[in-house]
């Protein structure tokens, strides 16, 4: 199982990697649009792309942000409670952390499987951008999630709460 999770969590730092990628290309094709519009330059589907990259780096970087912990906790309250309320708290938490991420990912197969086989295209005028890269990405990465959600609980049961209560990222990670 650890040499599993080790290859999972290269591929879920890969998928941030590839998103680092995609919001400088995003930037780029910004600053083209800019530099073509102020020189006079017809440029078309820029807003199109973007659209797109941005479902893409959003949900690609949902899984490594559930993987250190880093999802918003109300600290406030949860270090103020005693460790034993703490840990179902918790796995309440992850429940419906695997729940919400669980029924995303569920939601999207269809559309995205659907996109991929009838070739759908984003887009109005001349540029179509295809719809299955983003609507794939939804499913991964709200997928991965949903399965990190799972390991943490793993995690919890087998480890008790890492030091700090729930906002502490030394999982190893």
């Amino acid at each position: 199982m650890t040499n599993f999770m080790r290859g999972l969590d290269t591929i879920t730092k890969g998928m941030m990697i590839l998103t680092a990628f995609c919001a400088f290309g995003m930037a780029f094709l910004i600053l083209v649009e800019v530099t073509a519009r102020t020189s006079g330059i017809k440029f078309y589907g820029a807003a199109e792309y973007i659209r797109n990259a941005l479902i893409v780096i959003v949900f690609l970087q949902l899984p490594y942000a559930v993987r250190i912990r880093s999802m918003l906790s109300v600290d406030i309250l949860v270090g103020s409670l005693p460790r034993r309320a703490v840990v179902p708290i918790a796995v309440f938490g992850c429940l419906l952390g695997i729940c919400f991420f669980g029924a995303v990912a569920a939601g999207a197969i269809g559309p995205a499987v659907d996109a991929w086989v009838n070739g759908e295209y984003e887009g109005e005028g001349v540029v179509d951008v295809p719809a299955w890269p983003a609507k794939f990405s939804i499913v991964v990465g709200c997928g991965l999630a949903a399965f990190y959600y799972f390991v943490q609980i793993v995690e919890i049961f087998k480890w008790g709460l890492p030091a700090g209560h729930s906002a502490d990222t030394s999982t190893g990670y």
